[in-house]
């Protein structure tokens, strides 16, 4: 995958410093770690810094709790940034959250989908996102579907969202094509700081 990445993306990467690539871990990787001396040697002498490449990790993936606060500590100390990905949908718990060096926190569509709507489960979200802010995490949300979910998130202090309301999956190609036409839209994409930034609601 970071072959891939470095191949298909490279030039943009080293062109523009606000662009960033999320790559997701299993849990064998949060186990044993060994996929950083892989990052490390794809990345050697390509230009690319290593808070371009974001890594993101599911609450699965954290039942190992030591193994995989080293791993995320040895990632972070790196310039990685780590975000926890799905959130809600596994063994969400402050008292883990708390013992790990997160960044980010990726609030699964499930609850998205709930925004604006009177359901069982809405309140649900913006607790989510007081908990992300509690623990100094950059909230960003999966799954935005409309401009209303997008300006009723970013109310509530969501710093990054994802979803069909920005790009559906797009081919190598046309996704290059589209971030060239979002950066003429919006202008050129903040620099990537030591640690994440809490910028605007942002492709």
């Amino acid at each position: 995958m970071i072959q891939a990445v470095v191949s298909d993306l490279g030039k943009l990467l080293v062109a523009d410093r606000g662009l960033h690539i999320a790559i997701n871990l299993s849990v064998f990787d949060l186990k044993t770690g060994r996929f950083l001396s892989v990052i490390e040697n794809a990345l050697d002498h390509t230009g690319i810094h290593n808070e371009q490449i974001w890594l993101e990790v599911t609450e699965r993936g954290l039942m190992d709790i030591e193994s995989a606060r080293e791993t995320i500590t040895a990632a972070r100390a790196r310039g990685h940034m780590v975000a926890i990905d799905d959130f809600g949908t596994g063994y969400s718990s402050l008292q883990y959250l708390q013992g790990l060096p997160l960044d980010a926190l990726k609030i699964d569509k499930t609850f998205i989908d709930t925004v604006g709507r009177d359901t069982a489960t809405s309140s649900v979200t913006p607790h989510i996102i007081d908990m992300a802010k509690t623990l100094s995490l950059v909230a960003v949300a999966e799954g935005i579907k409309t401009k209303e979910q997008a300006d009723s998130l970013a109310a509530l202090g969501v710093a990054f969202g994802q979803g069909w309301f920005f790009a559906r999956s797009l081919p190598l190609e046309e996704f290059i094509a589209f971030y060239h036409q979002s950066k003429q839209q919006y202008g050129a994409s903040p620099d990537v700081l030591p640690r994440m930034p809490a910028y605007g609601m942002v492709p």
